[in-house]
């Protein structure tokens, strides 16, 4: 997980991110950051394997959001694939995955925040059915401004029976 967090960074957020905190965000950084949020067996993280190796993942939590109840919004702080692996339908299968036990924990909502420069996870997000809320805030210890998305889990299983969610 470490790795595709790496290397989906270098490529996501080159040109968004301060190069620094980039560089700063390396496989010993991810390697700690994962194995300390992996060891809450409450909050998944769900994985994709192919040919035994990992290649994209997605971790849930409650909201970390003040105003939203942590009972009742769940968010996503990080869906990862490895760049050469993107545009395979492994983004879409962990949303139904992570959707799936929201919804199994009587969540209503789900959202994320994304860098507001990141097109293509916003173009993603958005096929996905998450809309902007308004929210708004920076990336820690940077000036990069990030959006909120928030889908509501009635609309996202609409999505998931069969319609086209592309615009």
């Amino acid at each position: 997980m470490a790795r595709i967090h790496v290397e989906s960074w270098n490529v996501a957020y080159r040109g968004i991110m301060p190069d620094d905190v980039i560089a700063r965000t390396d496989l010993a950084y991810r390697t700690a950051f994962w194995t300390e949020r992996i060891a809450d067996r409450e909050w998944p993280v769900f994985l994709i394997e192919e040919d035994g190796e990992t290649v994209a993942f997605c971790q849930m939590i409650p909201t970390r959001d003040p105003e939203d109840d942590r009972t009742r919004v769940g968010q996503i702080p990080s869906l990862h694939v490895l760049p050469h692996l993107r545009r395979r339908g492994y983004g879409r299968l962990l949303l139904d995955e992570v959707f799936a036990e929201f919804r199994r924990r009587d969540f209503t909502d789900v959202t994320l925040w994304v860098l507001e420069e990141n097109r293509k996870a916003r173009q993603f997000y958005e096929r996905m059915g998450f809309d902007v809320d308004g929210g708004k805030k920076t990336y820690p210890n940077t000036a990069v401004p990030e959006v909120r998305y928030r889908i509501r889990l009635n609309r996202a299983l609409k999505g998931r029976l069969g319609e086209d969610t592309r615009p």
